[in-house]
């Protein structure tokens, strides 16, 4: 399991960078399978990034073995060719992973504000200005909603959209980049801004949005999960149209998504009871990934 690397690495001081939402219950072999990212993929890259070595069965049944122990190696990468091959090539047997030093120091800040645009365009602030958090991450109202239902999450009330920035490395480094973040989220017009004190708090801002997939089963009996990129200077602009989409449709859709690379995850609401719902469900989802590539982006 993901987090059960992190958790016996964290005794040395080292840690398993990629964590997806799902971590405490996705296998390392599945995120190697599909390649997943997670919250802090902006800073530290995907699996791709973290794989080593691999020894995987083919669907010849070749046992084959790649990579090693370190990244100096001569060849063709292919490990990189294996990962995020969704199975199609084989199934890895025993995977080695890079691990790296737990930061020295973190400064979390949650901002809360009155659209979702204005939170899509204080990403675009804060990566204008040349910082590189471990981590940018948007909930939508819907999304808090079910957070603050499932986890007793303390999140801004009346907030249509909450953003979570976390910087993290060296305390000197850190502590020279806070300055500069909070002045820009402070400039981006947040109904409330709240740095995280200590590690308690930290935690606690994270607990809400690492559960939020799961709790919106709270809010529907079904809801179908997309997945696309958008440039990040278009992000308000992508969440302001996919807004439209659902007050034009009245379908119901939570935004939790990776807020740092444009990588949205609309969640769609339905109830497979009703008839049509699905069918109604899946043509909003095509409109919603269609409009990610009319933006310049992709379906990923």
């Amino acid at each position: 399991i993901n987090t059960q690397v992190t958790t016996a690495a964290a005794p040395f001081g080292l840690h398993y960078a990629p964590d997806p939402s799902s971590q405490t219950i996705c296998t390392i072999g599945g995120n190697v399978a599909f390649n997943s990212g997670g919250a802090h993929c902006l800073k530290y890259g995907m699996t791709s990034n973290h794989v080593l070595g691999i020894k995987a069965v083919l669907a010849t049944g070749e046992v084959v073995e790649w990579g090693g122990g370190s990244r100096e190696r001569l060849g063709p990468d292919w490990c990189g060719l294996f990962v995020g091959n969704e199975g199609l090539f084989g199934i890895a047997l025993e995977i080695t992973l890079q691990l790296l030093p737990k930061a020295e120091c973190f400064h979390t800040v949650l901002a809360g504000y009155r659209t979702l645009e204005q939170a899509g365009d204080a990403v675009s602030a804060v990566i204008a200005s040349g910082l590189l958090p471990g981590a940018i991450e948007i909930m939508d109202a819907l999304a808090l909603e079910a957070a603050v239902a499932a986890v007793h999450a303390e999140y801004p009330p009346g907030c249509e959209a909450v953003l979570i920035v976390e910087l993290e490395g060296p305390r000197e480094v850190v502590t020279i980049e806070r300055e500069r973040l909070d002045a820009i989220l402070a400039a981006s017009a947040p109904v409330e801004m709240r740095p995280a004190r200590d590690a308690d708090e930290r935690m606690a801002i994270w607990k809400g949005r690492k559960s939020a997939f799961s709790a919106v089963g709270r809010l529907s009996p079904d809801f179908t999960v997309q997945d696309g990129v958008v440039p990040r200077r278009k992000l308000g602009e992508a969440l302001r149209r996919i807004a439209e989409m659902s007050r034009e449709t009245n379908i119901r859709v939570a935004n939790v998504f990776h807020a740092g690379d444009g990588n949205l995850h609309p969640l769609i609401l339905f109830d497979g009871r009703e008839a049509g719902a699905l069918q109604r469900s899946e043509e909003l989802a095509g409109r919603i990934l269609k409009m990610c590539v009319e933006m310049g982006g992709s379906i990923t």
